[in-house]
């Protein structure tokens, strides 16, 4: 049986592979995916979501190639989970000092 966080790793990677595969099949997401990705399956961690998915995409595109490899996604991943975390914490920043 899995845990938790293989499920939710499992998850993670059907979601950026059920994107990245549409239009070309090439394992990359383009913009366009990524704006279906992230406004079908984030939306609620996103407020004004137009400026945010452009700042994110361009912040993440490391090799400035218009398309984010999975690599690249597992960035975006990170930044919308810290967010997520914010949120869940009232909009307080969880610190390792807080600890």
């Amino acid at each position: 049986m899995k845990t938790d966080l293989e499920l939710a790793l499992d998850c993670a990677i059907n979601i950026y592979h059920q994107y990245s595969v549409k239009k070309p099949l090439d394992d990359y997401l383009s913009r366009g995916e990524f704006r279906a990705l992230l406004t079908e399956n984030a939306k609620p961690f996103l407020t004004n979501t137009k400026p945010v998915r452009a700042k994110l995409f361009k912040e993440t595109d490391i090799n400035k190639d218009r398309e984010l490899s999975f690599e690249e996604f597992c960035i975006v991943l990170a930044k919308v989970t810290d967010d997520a975390h914010r949120i869940i914490h009232g909009s307080d920043r969880c610190a390792p000092e807080a600890d």
